[in-house]
Formats: structure tokens, C-alpha cells, sequence
């Protein structure tokens, strides 16, 4: 029969009877330490048997994680060496003709897809005091660097065709010759510009060619995919011990963007699990 709890936190009295009764619990709870951070001292272990029980890690999940680190160590090579090559070509780079730019801020708008790029596909933010042509005085200051839509030959080559076809209209003959050198003179600029935007792509087709980019590119993607492969492969083979736990997590945690530990949602929830799972690790170790 259970016998009540004294009131005030007073100590139950025990009999030798109760404490050896109590042995196998204290023993069994003597172990968990040995679990958490694996096989202690001879001495300690001999004070405390159960302490010398430990559990190894999986070793497919140590292979797993092998390949892992190698994985990122190629992709992180394979990034730096595309780096390395737009920096090495910077300077032969042509900025676009001021005559085929279009919106600023273009890396924030629908027009991304056509801003200006460096030779590897960066956004190309550049400075705006001479850009006197398009740009007034006041918005120089007020935008001093910025990215641009570029107009493209097909675009410039598309709206060239839409005035040729056009046909002016005019109630008198004084508004008819007016739209009629309007549709003129705006044929004559996207002719200018269409050669501008032909010499402009074949330039940069030919430095990108030159600089091998699309090589730098496709390792770059053979390695991120390689090591998204990696990254799976731990994620599915079960941990033993905390040091696979935080594998695991090391291994999700570098595909999961910053933002997410912020975010409102079932994922930013995952996300801030694994970083807590790294945390404690860390702890641990230390």
C-alpha cells in the first residue's frame, strides 16, 4: 500500500528494506549519462557498472556523413572557382549602352528576368552619375547606383516590326504628316537600337564563351546536386546517439535558408528544431 506524502516537503523516512528494493532503479538511471557522452574512466566504471554500457554510432550513417563533408567540400570548390572566373574577367565586361536601358531597380521588379548581368549572371548594379542621357540630375543623387533592364535585340527587333507595320492616321494633312515622321523617327531609333542590342549579345555570347562559363556552371550544378544527394542520404538512416542526431541535423540544416528560423510556419517550427538539435550539440561537446 502507498503511503501518503508528509505535508512540507518532509523526507519519508527509509529502511534498509526500502533502499535495497531501490537499487535496480538507481542503477538503471546511472546509465543515462554513460549513453549521453559514451564510456567514462576504469575507476568509474568500476564504481558503477552499468555506467560502462555505451552506444556506438551507425556506422552507415558515419559513412553517410563522410561523403556528406565531401560533398560540400567539392560544391564550395566548384562556387569559389566560378567566383574566381567573374572576377578574372571583370574588367573586359562591357556595361550595356546607355541607349538600351530601361527600368531601374530591376532586380526588384517583374523585369528581372531582362536586368543587366555580369559574365557569370549576377546583378549588375552600376553607378548611375553617367548616365546623363536618361537620367535627370536630381535622380543621379537621388539613385546613385542601380540595375537596369536591359532591352534585347528580339525586343528591339519586335517593336521594329510593330512600327513598320503601322499605318498613320490624321483628321488633316498637317496631323498626318506629323504621326507619319512620328512613326518615322521612331523607326529610325529602334533600328540604332537593334544594332546596339546585336552588338552588345555578341560580345557578351563571346566572353562568356571564352571565359568558359557554362562549364563553371554545370560543375557548379553537378556538385549541388551532388551534395543535395548527400544531404538526403544522411537524413534517411537512423542516429544511435546525440553525435547522430546533430550529423543529421548539420547535414538538413545546410539547405535550410536563415529566414526560415523567423518564419511563422510549419517549416520555420523545423527549422528552429534543427537549430536547436546544433545548439545542444554544440553545448555538449564543448
Amino acid at each position: 500500500m502507498t503511503r501518503p506524502i508528509p505535508a512540507g516537503g518532509e523526507a519519508m523516512p527509509c529502511s534498509r528494506r526500502s533502499l535495497l528494493s531501490a537499487l535496480p532503479g538507481l542503477a538503471a538511471a546511472s546509465a543515462i549519462p554513460a549513453v549521453l557522452h559514451g564510456p567514462r574512466t576504469a575507476s568509474a566504471a568500476s564504481d558503477h557498472p552499468a555506467a560502462s554500457v555505451s552506444i556506438q554510432e551507425n556506422p552507415d550513417l558515419l559513412r553517410a556523413y563522410d561523403e556528406f563533408l565531401a560533398a560540400r567540400a567539392e560544391a564550395a570548390a566548384a562556387e569559389d572557382a566560378l567566383e574566381w572566373l567573374a572576377d578574372e574577367w571583370k574588367h573586359l565586361w562591357p556595361l550595356a549602352p546607355e541607349e538600351l536601358l530601361l527600368g531601374a531597380n530591376a532586380q526588384y521588379h517583374s523585369s528581372k528576368d531582362s536586368a543587366e548581368r555580369d559574365i557569370i549572371g549576377r546583378y549588375l548594379i552600376r553607378d548611375t552619375s553617367m548616365l546623363t542621357t536618361r537620367m535627370s540630375r536630381t535622380h543621379r543623387q537621388e539613385t546613385p547606383q542601380t540595375c537596369f533592364a536591359v532591352l534585347s535585340s528580339s525586343q528591339a527587333m519586335e517593336t521594329l516590326d510593330g512600327w513598320k507595320r503601322h499605318i498613320p492616321k490624321g483628321r488633316t494633312e498637317k496631323s498626318l504628316a506629323s504621326n507619319r515622321a512620328f512613326m518615322e523617327k521612331a523607326i529610325e531609333t529602334f533600328e540604332r537600337k537593334l544594332a546596339l542590342a546585336e552588338k552588345y549579345e555578341a560580345e557578351t555570347d563571346s566572353l562568356r564563351r571564352a571565359a568558359g562559363v557554362d562549364d563553371a556552371k554545370n560543375r557548379v550544378a553537378a556538385t549541388r546536386g551532388k551534395l543535395h544527394r548527400a544531404e538526403h542520404e544522411v537524413s534517411l538512416i537512423p542516429a544511435f546517439t546525440l553525435e547522430g542526431l546533430r550529423i543529421k541535423a548539420e547535414a538538413i540544416r545546410s539547405d535550410i535558408p536563415d529566414v526560415l528560423l523567423a518564419h511563422n510556419s510549419p517549416l520555420g517550427c523545423l527549422s528552429r528544431i534543427i537549430q536547436s538539435i546544433l545548439d545542444v550539440a554544440g553545448r555538449t561537446s564543448a
